[in-house]
């Protein structure tokens, strides 16, 4: 299944990311309106990220993998806090299906280091089928989704865009 939307876009495992969350984020970062980069949210991320990311991450287009434990086969995202965990599965997922593609079998593992916990994935492929179909459909649309009030906007980057 294509990862491309447009010449200029692909599917990210970010936009995986904010489809469980919010379709309006899904199609402003599919149009490159990116959110306030420094918003205290994407700060603390990319924080997190610094201190348990690998120097190295595996990547590929549209996707670049925190850790991966090789011994274990092991493809591991680190997330600043559970709260968003749908999302940070399907997000995984979206990543074990692409490593698939390219003759890698790995498992899954979201890692959230402020709590200690980790929470194993397996390759759900129709799920990934699904999701990606749903990033297209809301990508092709000519205007974004309407507004839906959520817990999530009080705190989100495109929190202005939507409701200022």
């Amino acid at each position: 299944m294509s990862i491309n939307l447009r010449a200029d876009v692909i599917i990210t495992g970010t936009l995986i990311w904010y489809l469980k969350i919010c379709p309006r984020e899904v199609w402003y970062m599919a149009r490159h309106v990116t959110p306030f980069e420094g918003h205290p949210k994407l700060e603390k991320g990319r924080a997190i990220h610094k201190i348990y990311s690998d120097q190295f991450p595996i990547s590929l287009d549209g996707m670049r993998i925190d850790a991966f434990r090789k011994e274990e086969g092991i493809v591991v995202e680190i997330k600043s806090s559970s709260k968003y965990l749908n999302s940070a599965m399907a997000q995984t997922n979206y990543y074990l299906y692409r490593l698939k593609e390219v003759g890698l079998n790995c498992e899954g593992e979201i890692y959230v280091p402020s709590q200690g916990k980790r929470y194993r994935i397996t390759l759900d492929e129709e799920e990934v089928r699904r999701d990606l179909d749903d990033v297209k459909r809301i990508a092709n649309l000519g205007s974004p989704p309407p507004r839906v009030r959520i817990v999530y906007c009080n705190k989100c980057a495109y929190k202005d865009l939507c409701w200022g």
